[in-house]
Parts: structure tokens; C-alpha cells; sequence
């Protein structure tokens, strides 16, 4: 019996992105993140942490985004955020994409595109 506890075990750990627990990826500032699929958003009190699948690969990643500051990027990053939201209820059916111009200068630009 605890041989097959062992075998799930193993199962089991083999399952889970080797991202859990890691800490978020810095992203290129002006750089296009293009994801298949969006697992994990979270809203930080000045980030955002998106966890998903890069179109072209296949291992979950997780990014760490600055909106910016100001009246306008919360606006744009709320908008962000309902569209990687809408993405998370359909895997594989939306691109989600999040870009930010050089040096966070601007509000950040997102972009669902249907598959």
C-alpha cells in the first residue's frame, strides 16, 4: 500500500509548474506578453502577477507588472483586468496580451484577441 502512496506522490508533484511558489519574472519594459492562457491574475496594491502560458510555449509562467501611477493608468489597469479576467473563463479560446512602453511612461496596453 505505501508503495502506491509513493507512486501518487510522485504523480502529483510531477503535475505542478515548476513556477509554484517562485518568485514573479521581471518583465522587458516594451515588450508584448502574449498569453494562450491565463491561470492565476493577482492585484497587488501597486502590481499585477499573471500567471499563464506564453503562446509558444507549453510551462506556466508568472509575470510581475507595474500599471504605472496616476489616475489614468488605474483606469487602463482595470481595464486590464476584466479582459485577463475574461481570458481566465476561457482557456484557449482568448489572447491575452499586456505591453507597457519604455520605461512605464504610459498606461499599459492590453489586448484580447478570440482564437
Amino acid at each position: 500500500m505505501s508503495s502506491l502512496r509513493a507512486l501518487a506522490l510522485l504523480a502529483t508533484l510531477s503535475l505542478v509548474p515548476s513556477t509554484a511558489g517562485a518568485d514573479p519574472e521581471q518583465p522587458v519594459s516594451g515588450v508584448t506578453y502574449v498569453f494562450a492562457s491565463v491561470d492565476a491574475y493577482t492585484v497587488g496594491p501597486a502590481t499585477f502577477d499573471i500567471t499563464g502560458t506564453l503562446v509558444g510555449e507549453s510551462t506556466p509562467r508568472t509575470f510581475r507588472f507595474w500599471p504605472g501611477s496616476g489616475e489614468s493608468y488605474s483606469v487602463e489597469a482595470s481595464r486590464c483586468d476584466r479582459l485577463a479576467l475574461l481570458a481566465m473563463t476561457r482557456p484557449g479560446r482568448y489572447l491575452f496580451s499586456w505591453s507597457h512602453e519604455i520605461g512605464y511612461i504610459s498606461p499599459p496596453q492590453c489586448t484580447l484577441t478570440r482564437q
